[in-house]
């Protein structure tokens, strides 16, 4: 049966850190597969302006264009906002019926998973994979679930990789390197397009890419 692993997230941009926990995830839990799902507007980050999808979307393709065992899916950025993980996890189960999924995030949002839409059926559509993140332990992720979904959660350690995108925007609207925290080719499209700077209207950007 096909384990098929699906990484949300808003991935603006996409860094060295995603994507060394996505390739752990495959590893050690043997995934066939790891579907990168850019979402259009996080319920839980509806506070801040998001870079459009289809710039994050390019980020993510280039990031991951050597791996043959990730993939782009952009369904989110093409529905209307916000994104429900639930609503993914539908589509997917109905695509792949007899596919196992497994949904990656980190510990501090399943130890929010009560908080999320319909998060019982979500458990129940993929098993959740906690990546191990700085300040949130297992402990604190089991305390805050019902003791009913334990079985459906599975742990990952990680490296210490203590990087956030929200670093790397502020470094970009710096003018600071962004080397070895992400992607030489991410890195290149940040600058080319100007991301994160100071004054910027998103809606103007000019790089039209394919998406699908």
């Amino acid at each position: 049966m096909t384990r098929l692993g699906v990484f949300g997230g808003t991935f603006d941009p996409i860094h060295n850190g995603h994507l060394r926990m996505a390739e752990e995830a495959r590893e050690r839990f043997a995934l066939d597969k790891v579907l990168l799902v850019p979402n259009a507007v996080s319920p839980f980050k509806t506070d801040r302006n998001v870079t459009p999808g289809q710039l994050r979307a390019e980020m993510i393709r280039r990031a991951i264009a050597d791996n043959s065992f990730f993939a782009l899916d952009t369904r989110e950025i093409e529905r209307p906002a916000p994104s429900y993980t639930v609503e993914t996890l539908r589509a997917l189960k109905a695509e792949h019926p007899h596919a196992d999924l497994f949904f990656l995030t980190g510990t501090d949002a399943v130890r929010g998973l009560p908080g999320w839409h319909a998060p019982q059926e979500l458990l129940a559509l993929a098993q959740f994979i906690a990546a191990a993140r700085p300040g949130v332990q297992e402990r604190d992720v089991l305390a805050a679930l019902p003791s009913t979904w334990e079985a459906r959660v599975l742990f990952l350690p990680m490296p210490e990789l203590d990087i956030s995108s929200t670093d790397l925007r502020a470094r970009a609207r710096d003018g600071r390197s962004l080397r070895y925290l992400t992607p030489h080719v991410v890195e290149g499209f940040v600058r080319e397009q100007g991301l994160y700077l100071p004054i910027r209207d998103p809606e103007a950007n000019s790089f039209a890419g394919e998406i699908s």
